[in-house]
């Protein structure tokens, strides 16, 4: 078995959050996120 975890492994075990609460944390106004 392998030591890393394989890349849907990372995705999957990632936290989403909302699109505009990213886009907020770096300065993209929600009116220009889809």
């Amino acid at each position: 078995m392998s030591e890393f975890k394989s890349d849907i492994e990372i995705a999957r075990g990632a936290r989403k959050r909302p699109i505009q609460e990213v886009g907020g944390k770096i300065g993209i106004p929600g009116e220009h996120l889809l």
